[in-house]
């Protein structure tokens, strides 16, 4: 059995010979030791270092990144507003596009009875003068559209209506 002193130990080896043995490690490498370091020598390089991180890179990644999520749900957040402004304005319109024809029909039903009186007496179906005097009149009362803008919309609801009574006619006298 062997016996210890703080320093100094003895053991007996696999042929019952007692060793010495130092409780302090040798400096002298064994074989194996020897064997293992030449053979990762040949395998790594003199002198691998490890990466240097930098907490500070890394902290402002971590910041960037958070940045970039929050970024991404406010985007979201603003498409989402979005496309809500544009479904609820795009009903608004359709809503009052449905006045406006419904306005435009009724227009061109009076003044498809005006121009059937007009046709009875043999009198223009178009009157310059009070399409002056009404594109005068709307256009002042207009607050967004301008002159010209009034005039090439009212021309075109005169027009329709001249046309349209043309077509009665013809399709009167064919029978339909």
């Amino acid at each position: 059995m062997p016996t210890k002193s703080s320093d100094i130990g003895t053991e007996q080896d696999s042929g019952n010979r007692e060793v010495t043995m130092s409780s302090k490690k040798s400096t002298v490498p064994t074989k194996a030791e020897a064997a293992a370091k030449e053979l990762v020598a040949e395998r790594l390089p003199d002198e691998v270092e490890a990466p240097v991180v930098n907490t500070d890179a890394v902290e402002e990644t971590d910041a960037v990144e958070e940045a970039a999520v929050q970024a991404e749900a406010s985007a979201a957040q603003r498409t989402a507003a979005f496309l809500e402004l544009m479904e609820s304005g795009r009903e608004r319109i359709d809503a009052i596009d449905d006045q406006i024809l419904e306005l435009v029909e009724r227009r061109m039903a009076m003044a498809g009875e005006l121009l059937t009186a007009k046709d009875k007496r043999g009198i223009n179906l178009r009157d310059k003068l009070r399409q002056g005097e009404m594109i005068d009149r709307l256009s002042a009362a207009a607050e967004t559209l301008n002159r010209y803008q009034v005039r090439e919309m009212f021309e075109l609801f005169i027009r329709l209506g001249v046309d349209r009574f043309r077509q009665n006619i013809i399709d009167g006298r064919r029978g339909r």
